[in-house]
């Protein structure tokens, strides 16, 4: 475990994480999701919502699995789809509603997002109002 929690921890201050994470830790404080769970819901919303910018990655990474790699949007909507389909088959819920949220609760999560170091290191830079509208896509 010490290991794994190590490589964890190397791999974290490698990546500096991005907006996934800096979405997923307003849902814990408010909702108890675990990181993981949490992370599931938001990050296919974050990868449609970086294609723009990381789209290029994206194909080669969706190349790489054997899924749908055509343009850089077909690409990004073939790996959100596949995080979806995981999230799925591990009997999980895909949208924030079903854990409780609320379209009232967006703006809150929104604003503590954006106070989130990790999403200072995003492919796109994100503001307050991108997390509103990652949250929205989720809900």
């Amino acid at each position: 475990m010490q290991l794994g929690a190590h490589f964890a921890g190397i791999a974290i201050e490698n990546s500096m994480l991005g907006a996934c994470h800096a979405c997923a830790n307003p849902l814990t404080a408010h909702y108890g999701l675990t990181h993981g769970i949490a992370i599931g819901v938001m990050l296919p919303h974050v990868i449609r919502w970086n294609a723009s910018v990381a789209g290029e990655l994206y194909r080669d990474l969706a190349h790489e699995a054997h899924i749908p790699d055509g343009d850089t949007n077909v690409a990004a909507d073939s790996l959100a789809r596949r995080i979806s389909d995981f999230m799925k088959m591990a009997d999980l819920s895909t949208s924030l509603s079903a854990y409780g949220a609320s379209t009232s609760i967006l703006p809150v999560l929104a604003e503590e997002a954006a106070r989130q170091w990790t999403g200072r290191f995003n492919p796109r830079p994100m503001t307050e109002a991108s997390f509103l509208q990652l949250y929205e896509a989720a809900l």
